[in-house]
C-alpha cells in the first residue's frame, strides 16, 4: 500500500473495527520509521486490551504511547526491522505492554508490520490461555516422556490389532529387544513363548493385553513367564488396561510390566528353604521338648512332648512360667546368669533338672535362643530341650560306684593292715606262748603263760569285733532308708548319753532348724551322732565350763550337722592326715580304741556325704558333717 488517504483510512477503520484482535496504526514523518511516529488509529479491541477509554488532546508518538517498550529497547528493534521491510513479532506480559502496573498475568502477542510507505501498525492479541494450554501440554508431555524413559517398569501401547505402537526403554530391556525392533511387533507374537508358573503354555486369549482389547477389562498383577529365543525364562508381573479416544471409542490398550525373575527365583529359594526348615522343625517337634516364652518368661507355646514330660495340661502351662517345673536343685546364681545371657542376645546352653507335676525329677539338655522382631528387638525366647535323664542317672550311678569302690578299696587296705599286722601279731604271740608253755618247767610259769594266752585271746577277739563293725557298714547298706527328724534323733542321742553329760557338768547348746528332716538309714544317723557326741564327752578337759554345741541346718541341698566342744582338741599339724584312720588315738584315754571316727567317716562317705574337722590342741574341736537331703541321688541304695 503506497499511500493511506482519508478514504482508505475510513475503509481500513471499518474493517479493523470488526477484527478479533487489537489494531494500532502510526504515521511516520519520514520514510524511515522513527520514535516520533504519530498515533492515528486504534480499534475498539485495542482500546479495551490497553485500557484506553479516550484520546489525549495531543496526538501521542509511538515512544509516548509505548514507553515501557522504548525503555526496554524493544521499540527501537521493532522500528529497525520495519525499516528493513521485516515483520516483527514478540510476546510481552501485561506489565511491559501497558503503561501502568498490572496485577494480572496476561501474555500478549505483538506483531508489527508496514501498512504503507508512511504508516505501520501493531497487531495485539491476548494469547494467555492459548499459550498456557500449549505450555501445560508441552510440560506434561515432557514429564510423561521423562517418566516413561526413567521408570523401571516396561510400558507398551498397542493398537486394536495388538500391534505395539509405543515402547519405552525398560520394555525393550526386559524383552531383550531394541525399541525399533519392539515397535510394530504384536504382543502375541510367536517369537515369545508365554508360560504359566507350572511351565505349561499360556493361551493367547488369557494374556493381559488380550483381556484389555477383547473384553475391555483392566487386569492387575498378572504373573507369567516369557521365553525369547536363546533366552532363559523371564517372569513378568503385568497390569493392562484398554485405551479410549475422546469419543469413548476403544483405540488400543496399554500394559506396564515389571521383571520379577529375581524375585521369583528368591521366592522359590525361600520356599525350598522353608520346606527344609519345616522338615527340621517337624523333626524337632517329634523328638524335642519345645516351648516359647516372652521376655518375662511367660510361656506362650508348648509342644506335645513338653506336655507329656511335665505332666501338666497345655492350659496349665500357657500363661505361667517355668518356675512351675523348678526342682529347687539349681542355686539362684545359676538362673541369674542364664537370664543375663539370653536378655543380652546370647544363646544359652546348659543342663537343667526339672520336676513334673507328679513329683518326678527329670534332666533336660537345654538350648535357649532369642527371637527378634522387625526392629531387631528381642520379643521372645525359643527353648529346645532333650530328655537326658537316663544318661544323667547312668553317669551318677557310675560316679556312685566309683565313690563306693574307693571307699571299699580303703576298707580293703584297712582289712589288709589288720590281717597283716594285728592278726599276724596275735598269731605270732600265740605261737610263742605255746612254745613257752611246752618248755615251762614249773607250774607257776605255766599259770603265767595261760594268763598271757587269755589276754592275747581277748585282744584277738577285740580285733575281730572291730572287723565285724566295719563289715556291718556294708551290711547296713541293704537296709531301707527312712525320713528322720534331725531334732528327734539328736534328742535320742542326748538321752542315751545323759548320765555322762551330767556327771561331767557339760553345758549343752542346741541350734536346730525347725522341721528339718533327712532321708537316711536311721541306724547310720544314730551311729554318727553317738560317735561324735560321745567323743566330745570323752575328751572333756574342764571340770567346770565345759560345753558341747550342736547345730543343724539345710544348706544347698545338704543337711549340715556341727558338733563343737571345748575339750582337749587335736594337734592337726601332727595328726591331721590320720585323724580318721583305723586304730588311731591321740590321747591317753584307757577306753580309746581308734575305731569310732573311722567308722563314722565310712558311714558318712557311703551316704554320699563328707566330714571335716577344725581343732586346736588345748582349746577344742569342731566336727562338721554334710549329708545329702536325698541320698538316692548320690548313693546306691
Amino acid at each position: 500500500m503506497k499511500s493511506f488517504n482519508q478514504n482508505s483510512s475510513i475503509s481500513f477503520a471499518q474493517f479493523a473495527d470488526k477484527l478479533p484482535f487489537g489494531i494500532i496504526v502510526f504515521q511516520s514523518p519520514t520514510s524511515n520509521y522513527s520514535l516520533d511516529s504519530k498515533l492515528v488509529y486504534t480499534n475498539p479491541l485495542a482500546r479495551t486490551l490497553l485500557k484506553f477509554s479516550t484520546y489525549n488532546e495531543k496526538t501521542l508518538t509511538v515512544e509516548e504511547f509505548l514507553p515501557n517498550l522504548h525503555r526496554e529497547g524493544f521499540l527501537s528493534k521493532i522500528l529497525s526491522d520495519l525499516s528493513e521491510k521485516k515483520i516483527s513479532q514478540i510476546y510481552l506480559n501485561a506489565d511491559l505492554l501497558l503503561n501502568q502496573k498490572s496485577e494480572n498475568h496476561k501474555l500478549f502477542s505483538v506483531l508489527t508490520q508496514e501498512l504503507s510507505e508512511s504508516h505501520f501498525y501493531f497487531l495485539i492479541e491476548d494469547v494467555t490461555e492459548a499459550t498456557f494450554a500449549e505450555k501445560t501440554f508441552r510440560e506434561n508431555e515432557f514429564r510423561l516422556n521423562h517418566v516413561l524413559k526413567t521408570m523401571i517398569n516396561g510400558v507398551v501401547v498397542t493398537n486394536l490389532e495388538g500391534q505395539i505402537t509405543y515402547a519405552n526403554e525398560s520394555a525393550a530391556n526386559i524383552l531383550s529387544l531394541s525399541i525399533d525392533k519392539l515397535q510394530n511387533k504384536y504382543f502375541a507374537s510367536k517369537d515369545w513363548h508365554q508360560i504359566r508358573e507350572d511351565g505349561s503354555s499360556l493361551p493367547k486369549e488369557e494374556l493381559p493385553l488380550a483381556e484389555a482389547l477383547g473384553k475391555q477389562k483392566t487386569v492387575y498383577n498378572f504373573e507369567h513367564g516369557i521365553i525369547s529365543e536363546g533366552e532363559k525364562v523371564k517372569w513378568l508381573s503385568i497390569n493392562a488396561a484398554p485405551l479410549y479416544d475422546e469419543q469413548g471409542k476403544l483405540e488400543g490398550a496399554t500394559a506396564s510390566f515389571l521383571d520379577i525373575t529375581e524375585l521369583k527365583n528368591t521366592e522359590h529359594r525361600i520356599q525350598s528353604k522353608n520346606r527344609k526348615l519345616k522338615g527340621v522343625l517337624d523333626a524337632i517337634e517329634r523328638s524335642a521338648i519345645v516351648s516359647v516364652t516372652d521376655t518375662k518368661g511367660i510361656i506362650q507355646r508348648v509342644n506335645q512332648k513338653f506336655i507329656q514330660i511335665s505332666g501338666y495340661s497345655e492350659s496349665e502351662l500357657i500363661g505361667s512360667d517355668h518356675r512351675k517345673l523348678n526342682s529347687k536343685f539349681h542355686p539362684r546364681e545359676f538362673w541369674e546368669k542364664m537370664w543375663n545371657d539370653i536378655l543380652s542376645g546370647l544363646p544359652w546352653e546348659g543342663v537343667i533338672r526339672n520336676q513334673s507335676k507328679q513329683g518326678n525329677f527329670f534332666w533336660l539338655q537345654t538350648f535357649i535362643h532369642p527371637l527378634y522382631d522387625s526392629k531387631d528387638t528381642i520379643e521372645s525366647f525359643l527353648s529346645i530341650r532333650f530328655n537326658i535323664t537316663e544318661e544323667v542317672e547312668a553317669l551318677e550311678n557310675t560316679n556312685r560306684m566309683l565313690h563306693f569302690t574307693g571307699i571299699q578299696n580303703s576298707k580293703l587296705q584297712n582289712f589288709a593292715y589288720i590281717v597283716s599286722h594285728n592278726i599276724r601279731q596275735h598269731s605270732s604271740n600265740f605261737t610263742s606262748l605255746i612254745d613257752l608253755l611246752e618248755d615251762s618247767p614249773t607250774e607257776e610259769e605255766r599259770k603265767n603263760i595261760v594268763k598271757m594266752l587269755h589276754a592275747s585271746s581277748e585282744k584277738l577277739n577285740e580285733t575281730i569285733t572291730h572287723l565285724n563293725d566295719i563289715i556291718s557298714i556294708n551290711q547296713m547298706l541293704n537296709k531301707p532308708v527312712e525320713v528322720c527328724s534331725i531334732e528327734e534323733e539328736i534328742q535320742k542321742t542326748l538321752n542315751i548319753l545323759k548320765g555322762s553329760i551330767e556327771s561331767r557338768n557339760i553345758e549343752l547348746s542346741l541350734d536346730i532348724e525347725e522341721h528339718l528332716e533327712l532321708k537316711i538309714i536311721p541306724a547310720y544317723l544314730e551311729s554318727i551322732l553317738l560317735n561324735l557326741v560321745s567323743n566330745a564327752i570323752k575328751y572333756v578337759r574342764l571340770k567346770n565350763g565345759a560345753f558341747i554345741k550342736i547345730s543343724a541346718r539345710k544348706i544347698h541341698g545338704q543337711v549340715q550337722l556341727v558338733v563343737e566342744d571345748n575339750g582337749l582338741g587335736i594337734n592337726l599339724e601332727k595328726h591331721g592326715s590320720k585323724i580318721f584312720g583305723m586304730f588311731k588315738t591321740f590321747h591317753k584315754n584307757e577306753d580309746a580304741r581308734g575305731i569310732g571316727l573311722f567308722i563314722t567317716k565310712s558311714q558318712v562317705e557311703v551316704l554320699g556325704g563328707s566330714i571335716s574337722v577344725e581343732s586346736t590342741e588345748g582349746i577344742g574341736s569342731t566336727f562338721t558333717v554334710s549329708l545329702p537331703v536325698n541320698p538316692n541321688q548320690v548313693v546306691p541304695f
